[in-house]
């Protein structure tokens, strides 16, 4: 099949615009007791947009969003882009210098955001000389709206009223929008440094949702009615943007929005998600809850069966992986259990109707997609960065080989550097970073190649395997390189108790780690075991939480080569989170942070004797 030319592909905007027409009574937004359709969506849009060339709004200019996942984030967003503006959002979790940095680095003019957002902003104001007005969702309807906050709902119902009148000055606006114009501008999370604004365009993502969509093995065309997504994760992740907004405008799929993240597993059962993505902590979270609800089964006969019932499930899982028969109690109990548990877990974890569930941003370890295998859920590992519009390969779906990340999307080019780091080319690599020609430069050469900074392998079948990140790779004393990711992976998926985990072993003789309590779940896992401790650093003194901890340090080492093996530990007695500057807003590790902060844990550890 010809690959289309990039200003063939369109718009977004033409994707909403035909769900309008083609889909116009089919559920597009559901958020709490906020529901509406795709026609309801695109005039909703369309009078933010008319509301913001009321505020002044001009072709090209930065429209900031700061808000949790709610109606009003897509609903801006699309606003935004009626206008001929370019949407931007930004993470949650910023403090006050680093959301001046970007707000001021895009130039946003107009800033929409949550009313809780809106004494931050109000305090970065006078750093913003091209912020000139703040919109605020959800301003209390009984006091005033401050001074130089409008309130969104008042502009958008007023504009709303006027839309039937003046729809052709919007008609005008989003005229302009061509395929190869700035979608939006997606600033990475920064391990270092500043975060650069990524530029990211119609057409890049809509080569990404269309080379995603090649992918499912079936003819049958667009999903049918009544497909659904959820979307948690911040809107300010590509990837999250990618996978529920913009494919929802692709394929007119009804997205649920979940506010708090937190209760994600709380709306899963009600929202039933056809298509569902996760980041592997999300998927190692979900196998946790499955694990430990078995565990703490009230009968030995129940945690005997459930034991029997999720070892045939990974059995079953790696056979298909491996493309051979499983063994024949496997074969024999498998269609018992999936009658008896798996089908009972789908429903429980509210993902019985799941047709596509993906994992990216990071690698998932095989045993954790082997059991979801086993259970009928096959967990599709896509990767790619935020410069390549999130996606650059993913695997396919009657063919997955844990291990690797799939093969290429259709039209896009790989190949290994000479010290194997992955270059790609095609339509959905960025044009470059906002006002930072030198990083663009460095980024993607002469030839249009993107240097991804990652390292991998490319097998007979054009199935890619990441083997490391070129800049983390540890290089120890006797010249073995050890991408600690991987190490990292193996010690938080044997235990749902544990959180972040970083290593190190820079010229040193062997790798030692920090380790910490998983952020979400240390609670409920010391309740459930009748541990009880009130705060982070009481249960880390608790010989019963060290005892696990060495146990899914061992258990790791005895999957490791000799060389990536942890040969010393220590347990933080806090947490690592986004606020407290270890993590990223996508939760990755910041290691010179980490490095620099931790030098007397980590040069202690190393000092001890034995």
């Amino acid at each position: 099949m010809t690959e289309p030319a990039a200003t063939d592909r369109g718009t977004i905007l033409d994707l909403v615009d035909h769900n309008a027409t083609e889909h116009p009574d089919r559920a597009a937004i559901v958020d709490g007791q906020t529901r509406l359709t795709w026609s309801q969506y695109r005039r909703r849009a369309r009078a933010v947009a008319l509301a913001l060339l009321d505020l002044g709004v001009r072709p090209g200019e930065v429209v900031g969003l700061h808000m949790v996942n709610r109606a009003e984030h897509p609903l801006a967003d699309i606003g935004a882009l009626y206008a001929g503006a370019i949407p931007t959002s930004f993470y949650n979790t910023l403090a006050a210098d680093q959301l001046a940095y970007v707000a001021d680095d895009c130039g946003a003019t107009v800033a929409i955001v949550d009313a809780d957002k809106l004494e931050l902003w109000r305090t970065i104001r006078d750093r913003l000389p091209r912020l000139r007005h703040l919109v605020a969702v959800d301003l209390d309807p009984a006091e005033p709206a401050p001074e130089g906050v409008r309130r969104f709902e008042d502009l958008v119902a007023a504009a709303e009223e006027r839309l039937d009148a003046r729809g052709d000055e919007v008609d005008k606006a989003s005229a302009l929008v061509r395929p190869d114009n700035t979608l939006t501008i997606v600033y990475t999370s920064g391990t270092t440094g500043n975060p650069k604004g990524t530029v990211i365009t119609h057409v890049g993502i809509r080569f990404v949702l269309e080379g995603v969509d090649a992918q499912r093995t079936d003819d049958t065309g667009p999903p049918p009615e009544g497909w659904s997504a959820v979307s948690y994760l911040p809107l300010a992740h590509l990837a999250e943007r990618t996978f529920s907004h913009y494919m929802a405008c692709h394929q007119a799929i009804t997205v649920t929005y979940v506010r708090d993240p937190r209760r994600v597993a709380e709306a899963l059962p009600t929202v039933r998600p056809h298509i569902f993505f996760g980041v592997p902590r999300i998927w190692e979270k979900i196998h946790g809850a499955i694990r430990e609800r078995a565990a703490t089964a009230p009968s030995p006969v129940r945690r005997a069966l459930a034991g029997a019932a999720f070892s045939v499930a990974r059995r079953v899982g790696q056979a298909r992986f491996d493309r051979r028969t499983p063994d024949l109690a496997a074969r024999l109990l498998h269609p018992l259990f999936d009658r008896l548990v798996y089908s009972r877990i789908r429903a429980a974890i509210g993902m019985d109707r799941v047709e596509i569930a993906a994992s990216g941003a990071a690698p998932l370890s095989v045993e954790v997609m082997a059991f979801f295998e086993g259970i009928g859920i096959t967990i599709l590992e896509a990767y790619g960065m935020t410069e390549s519009s999130v996606a650059l390969t993913v695997t396919p779906p009657d063919a997955p080989r844990p291990g690797t990340v799939g093969k290429p999307l259709p039209g896009v080019e790989l190949r290994l550097a000479e010290d194997c780091e992955i270059l790609a080319r095609g339509p959905n690599i960025t044009p470059g970073y906002l006002n930072r020609p030198e990083a663009t430069a460095e980024a993607i050469d002469a030839d249009g190649w993107l240097h991804t900074g990652d390292l991998g392998t490319l097998d007979a079948d054009g199935y890619l395997t990441i083997t490391g990140r070129k800049k983390e790779l540890i290089i120890n004393a006797a010249g073995k390189n050890i991408a600690p990711g991987t190490v990292e992976l193996a010690v938080t998926g044997e235990s749902g108790l544990v959180g972040p985990v970083c290593v190190y072993g820079d010229a040193k003789p062997y790798l030692v780690a920090l380790l910490t309590l998983d952020p979400i779940d240390w609670q409920a896992w010391c309740a459930a075991r009748g541990i009880s401790v009130a705060t982070v650093a009481e249960a880390v003194a608790d010989d019963r939480i060290q005892a696990e901890v060495a146990r899914a340090v061992e258990a790791a080492n005895a999957r490791l080569s000799r060389v990536e093996q942890i040969k010393r530990w220590t347990l933080l007695d806090h947490l690592w989170d986004t606020g407290t500057g270890e993590l990223t807003p996508t939760l990755k590790l910041k290691r010179p942070v980490i490095n620099e902060r931790y030098r007397e844990q980590i040069e202690g550890l190393y000092a001890a004797p034995g």
